[in-house]
């Protein structure tokens, strides 16, 4: 990573200035960086699925054709295991 790199992660991730982060101990900032770093891939991996499912584990894309319209396709889930993922209830039928 280039010295200007780390300047403006340091700036987006904790505030800090360019003369801030330049008197601060590189240690700390690389150990609160890779902290920041981990704490966003925790938050973007729960937001991307609200139902806990895990694109690639639980299920895959695939794509379907339309059949209002043949010439499109649409994009669907694919699971692996639909136990779970469609509710039947006994008087339905």
């Amino acid at each position: 990573m280039s010295s200007f790199a780390f300047l403006v992660n340091c700036n987006e991730a904790f505030g800090y200035t360019h003369q801030q982060t330049l008197s601060s101990s590189y240690t700390l900032i690389s150990a609160m960086l890779a902290e920041y770093s981990y704490i966003w891939s925790e938050r973007n991996a729960k937001d991307s699925d609200e139902n806990g499912e895990q694109e690639g584990v639980d299920y895959t894309w695939v794509d379907m054709p339309d059949w209002d319209n043949p010439g499109k396709s649409i994009r669907m889930k694919k699971y692996k295991d639909i136990d779970g993922h469609i509710n039947v209830s006994a008087n339905q039928y």
